[in-house]
């Protein structure tokens, strides 16, 4: 069997017999990489890590096995930058679908608010995973006077009251909910990501 750990060719002597005997055995030999995993591919497909079946896989059936190894600071680095990146992206089309809608023209809105509504759920996983990792600095620090959990509930009750507007073809209100709701959400990511990021290096 090839292993590539981080890109690099390595020779393991697992004694296990499934994948995740020889992940948890990588993590033992390999300490100073880290301890967490972030891509993983299986005979050059992608698997899921945390997936019970992926972990279950005999040894006997793996050909080629390549991983990233990381440190949790690491991992919150990535997924903070990422974020970051996105932000610059997300920000402006909420902006552009609020400014389409008012002037009335909905189909091309509606494009636009189908990337906003992907893009909160993919923004939402990512900002879950930085607080399994930092969910001191989220919880204590990031939104003072309100909890990370009530900001998520908030994001949620949000995206419910834009379906519905959008549903009903309420245009006016959803301009307002972009505008005067979810712009001012994401903004105020905007500034606390870099200050999350700064905290942890």
């Amino acid at each position: 069997m090839k292993i590539l750990v981080n890109g690099i060719e390595k020779n393991f002597a697992c004694e296990g017999k499934t994948l995740g005997d020889l992940l948890d055995h990588i993590l033992e030999q390999e300490p100073e990489l880290g301890n967490c995993f972030g891509n993983i591919r299986v005979n050059e497909k992608e698997v899921r890590v945390d997936s019970s079946e992926t972990r279950q896989t005999p040894i006997s059936q793996i050909e080629t096995l390549e991983t990233e190894v990381f440190s949790l600071n690491q991992i919150l680095e990535k997924n903070i930058l990422n974020a970051q990146n996105y932000l610059k992206k997300l920000i402006p089309g909420i902006q552009t679908a609020s400014d389409l809608f008012r002037s009335g023209n909905e189909q091309e809105a509606n494009k636009f608010f189908i990337n906003i509504i992907d893009g909160i759920e993919w923004f939402s996983q990512v900002v879950d995973s930085i607080a399994n990792a930092a969910e001191s600095e989220l919880t204590n620090i990031l939104f003072v006077g309100e909890s990370f959990k009530s900001r998520q509930d908030q994001l949620v009750n949000l995206t419910r009251e834009m379906v519905e507007a959008n549903q009903n073809q309420d245009w006016v209100l959803l301009a307002d909910l972009l505008e005067y709701e979810i712009l001012p959400y994401y903004s105020d990511w905007g500034e606390q990501l870099p200050k999350i990021y700064h905290r942890n290096n």
